[in-house]
C-alpha cells in the first residue's frame, strides 16, 4: 500500500488562503481609503463652494449698503436743496409781495377814508387813519376782510373827534386796525372760469 503525505499540499493551500486574506485585506484597505479620499474631496468643495457663496453675499450686501447710503446722500442733498428753494420763494415773496399789498391798499380804501399809518412787524400789520364816519371804517374793513392779501382783521378802537381847523370844521372818527399780512396769496380762479366749472 502507498502511502501519500498530504501535509505539504495542507500547508500550500493554508498559505495560498492568508495570501488571499492579505490581498483582500489590502483591496478594502486601499479602497476605504480612496472611498474616504473621496468623501473628504467633495465635503472640502462642498465647503469651499458655500464659502464662495458667503463671501458673494457679503460683496452684495456691502454693495447694497454704498447703494443705501448714496441713496440717503441723494435724499439728503435733495432736502436741502428744496429748504434753498423755500427760502428763494419766502425772499422773492418778500420782495415783490409789500408792493403788490400795498397796490391793492391803495384799490381798497374807500374815498373818504385816510391812512395816516401803516406798520408792518412780523407779518403784522396796524393801519391807523380817520374817515368822515364810522360806516367808511365799516367798509374798509370789509374790503380787508375779502382782500386776498389780509386775513385775520379785527377793530382795535375808534374814536371820535370833535371838529376842528385841520378836519375843515367836519366831525372825524378816527380808528385802528390790525390785520394779517399775506405776501404770497394763492390766486383765486377768475369768476368766469368758477361758473364754468360749476356749469
Amino acid at each position: 500500500m502507498v502511502r501519500i503525505n498530504l501535509l505539504p499540499v495542507r500547508v500550500s493551500k493554508k498559505k495560498e488562503a492568508g495570501r488571499q486574506q492579505l490581498v483582500l485585506f489590502a483591496v478594502l484597505l486601499v479602497l476605504g481609503l480612496v472611498g474616504n479620499y473621496l468623501w473628504s474631496s467633495a465635503r472640502a468643495a462642498d465647503l469651499n463652494a458655500r464659502q464662495a457663496k458667503l463671501a458673494r453675499t457679503r460683496e452684495d450686501i456691502a454693495q447694497l449698503d454704498r447703494i443705501i447710503g448714496e441713496v440717503k446722500n441723494i435724499k439728503t442733498g435733495q432736502a436741502e436743496l428744496q429748504q434753498k428753494l423755500d427760502v428763494l420763494d419766502r425772499l422773492k415773496a418778500g420782495r415783490t409781495g409789500p408792493v403788490r399789498m400795498l397796490d391793492e391798499l391803495a384799490t381798497i380804501t374807500p374815498r373818504q377814508l385816510w391812512l395816516s399809518k401803516v406798520d408792518e412787524k412780523g407779518g403784522a400789520v396796524t393801519f391807523t387813519g380817520s374817515a368822515l364816519s364810522i360806516d367808511d371804517v365799516s367798509a374798509f374793513m370789509g374790503a380787508l376782510k375779502v382782500s386776498k392779501f389780509f386775513d385775520r382783521v379785527e377793530l382795535k378802537k375808534t374814536t371820535a373827534v370833535a371838529p376842528d381847523a385841520k378836519s375843515g370844521g367836519q366831525r372825524l372818527v378816527t380808528f385802528e386796525i390790525t390785520a394779517g399780512a399775506k405776501y404770497s396769496p394763492e390766486a383765486a380762479p377768475p369768476s368766469g372760469a368758477a361758473a364754468k366749472g360749476k356749469g
